[in-house]
């Protein structure tokens, strides 16, 4: 390594002055292997200390392993910590020797090795209080951030491989033969060891919050254990029978690596460590086949609303507002929407201690970035929104529908809006929908007034958008009906009677019909799912839910069909008072001659004012 990255970035600047077409590849190449073997040296550097160290404490090898490419070692001590070994040929300037039974850090120079002194003229050892050996940027030795200087007074490069020329195993011990040709010789466990089969020096093991998992461990000669060390917010318990640990992990999701740590005796009281690495997985709360239920909570109770995600790979997390931020979103939360990257949810009440009556928060990472309380206090009993973006958000309570813009806290009434339905509003065409009885109100940005009014035969049972941009609608006259209107003319493209089943919603608040493209679900309040396909006009019985699932005497809201995976989702409690904590989440799949639960949650929800897919909103 004769030069330096002072040296290349000159050189390349020179070169680069004369060709702007000049190929540079060569040249930071070998600034990256550089940089590399510095990083090298200063991790044997550590793997130096910790050899020491464990001579000194009188610690034991349980395990060694050849590194890939047979360059080197891995060491496992009974600690529980692990080093890499690199076999080396080129000694660095900067070695250890012993002296009265301690080992020293020395420096050699023009062939002639002394000892590193500190401002005191003191030997600096290897172990116990060391000083800081490390290599600077520009690859210099360097002890407690001070350069080393040799006795020409210059500064010492950090060249070399590795303090280490090999090491050498037999059966009851482990020799490091150093770049000097002297020794350190540490013995083996003899047998006794304890040992994660994922250890320290594997990829962490990934929990979702909550989440349990059972890591394995070997042991012999062990004569007890227990856990040692955890992440904040983690538990452990330790099974000796079945040599595992079941973790569980934190509620709130964090992107930190932490460990696991469990610790035992020999017959001789010699401590032996496993350590393990934990974490939390990367949740992608904006994943469109990640489904939400919202939970108005129990007032009676005493709960507060809360949010259910249930993941891609079916994981459901029970409560993951309040484990993120610390606070629950509202009292009584009704509704959600997701524009530009927010998730905004509505809480029926005001209550100290939750985000408010509206909270909005990053849909990405589900954190908190605003709530608004006293802004809109005129509110009563808000219940359903709309966002097209933050200057127009659309708020529906028993007065009628207000329009909110967060960038100057304003809160305005659009008069005409009485009787707007406690349900759920949509948007398509950059518009929003909004069922008020035997109508539907139209909003546009900027508009704080009614732009149009669809007027129905009968009365409104739920508006939602369709795939092409346009507008289901469901209404309860006789027969009733789900049509399909054109979102920019307003005009009906087609409409089909319902001739079984119901598309009432009841004292729902959310639609008397959930669509997947052409394929249209309903059912009301009732434990019986229809499908009607409206291309055709068939309506067809799938399932009575009461003949698959335990205790589904209620239904509460209406059913949702997820728009990729064509999944029915239905919430269903075993009655109200104490019995509502006894409840499910079912999935069902009508892909085939017959209905199936491809997947059932038990007691999640708390009153589900709702099931949302983050894929309707994109």
């Amino acid at each position: 390594m004769k030069r330096t990255v002072h040296f290349l970035l000159v050189f390349l600047s020179s070169i680069i002055l004369f060709s702007c077409s000049y190929d540079d590849t060569d040249i930071w190449s070998e600034i990256d292997k550089i940089k590399s073997d510095l990083t090298s040296l200063n991790q044997q550097v550590s793997s130096l200390e910790t050899v020491v160290d464990a001579l000194n404490a009188g610690k034991v090898i349980t395990k060694v392993d050849k590194l890939d490419g047979e360059n080197g070692y891995k060491i496992t001590f009974n600690d529980g910590k692990t080093i890499d070994v690199l076999n080396g040929e080129n000694a660095p300037v900067v070695g250890i020797q012993e002296s009265e039974g301690i080992y020293y850090w020395t420096v050699t120079t023009d062939d002639k090795t002394e000892f590193l002194l500190d401002a005191n003229k003191n030997k600096l050892p290897v172990s116990g209080e060391t000083p800081i050996l490390s290599i600077d940027k520009d690859g210099y030795w360097m002890v407690n951030n001070t350069r080393i200087t040799d006795a020409n007074g210059k500064a010492v490069k950090a060249q070399g491989d590795s303090f280490f020329k090999e090491v050498k195993e037999d059966e009851s011990s482990v020799t490091f033969v150093l770049a000097d040709n002297s020794a350190i010789v540490l013995p083996k466990s003899g047998g006794t060891y304890l040992s994660f089969e994922s250890g320290e020096d594997e990829l962490p093991v990934t929990f979702y919050p909550e989440e349990q998992k059972q890591l394995n461990f070997k042991a012999a000669n062990i004569q007890s254990l227990e856990v040692a060390a955890l992440p904040d917010g983690w538990n452990a318990t330790i099974d000796i029978s079945k040599n595992n640990v079941t973790v569980t992990a934190s509620p709130n999701p964090t992107e930190n690596i932490g460990k696991v740590v469990i610790e035992g005796l020999d017959k001789n009281g010699m401590v032996f460590r496993a350590i393990a690495k934990v974490g939390s997985k990367k949740i992608d709360f904006v994943n469109p086949l990640g489904v939400y239920i919202l939970n108005e909570g129990s007032v009676w109770g005493g709960e507060d609303g809360s949010l259910i995600y249930i993941t891609p790979d079916k994981y459901v997390l029970g409560n993951i507002y309040y484990n993120i931020n610390g606070r629950a979103p509202g009292n009584c939360t009704q509704d959600l929407f997701i524009k530009n990257g927010k998730m905004y949810i509505i809480a029926q009440n005001r209550k100290e201690g939750t985000d408010g009556i509206l909270a909005v928060a990053n849909a990405e990472t589900l954190k908190k970035e605003a709530s608004y309380d006293e802004e809109i206090a005129l509110l009563d009993w808000p219940t359903h929104l709309a966002v097209l973006d933050e200057q127009n958000i659309f708020i529906r309570d028993n007065k009628g529908v207000y329009v909110f813009d967060s960038t100057t806290k304003q809160l305005t009434f659009i008069e005409g809006t009485k009787g707007a339905a406690k349900n759920t509003m949509a948007v398509a065409d950059n518009k929003v929908f909004v069922p008020a009885k035997k109508k539907i109100f139209v909003f546009e940005a900027g508009k704080h007034e009614i732009s149009h009014t669809i007027e129905m035969d009968a009365a409104v049972s739920g508006v939602l958008r369709s795939k092409d941009g346009n507008i289901w609608v469901s209404t309860t006259g006789t027969p009733h009906k789900i049509a399909k209107i054109n979102s920019k003319d307003y005009s009906i493209i087609r409409s089909n009677d319902i001739t079984i089943g119901t598309v009432s919603a009841g004292v729902a608040a959310a639609p008397g019909i959930t669509a997947k493209g052409d394929t249209l679900y309903h059912g009301g309040l009732g434990t019986k799912i229809y499908r009607h396909i409206f291309s055709t006009g068939e309506t067809k019985l799938m399932v009575d839910a009461k003949d698959m699932v335990e205790d589904a005497n209620i239904v509460y809201n209406t059913v949702a069909v997820h728009p990729i995976t064509g999944k029915v989702y239905m919430n269903t409690l075993k009655g109200f008072s104490t019995d509502y904590t006894n409840n499910s989440i079912n999935e069902f799949d009508f892909s085939g001659e017959t209905p199936k639960i491809t997947a059932s949650y038990k007691n999640y929800t708390r009153y589900p004012a709702g099931v949302f897919f983050s894929s309707n909103f994109q």
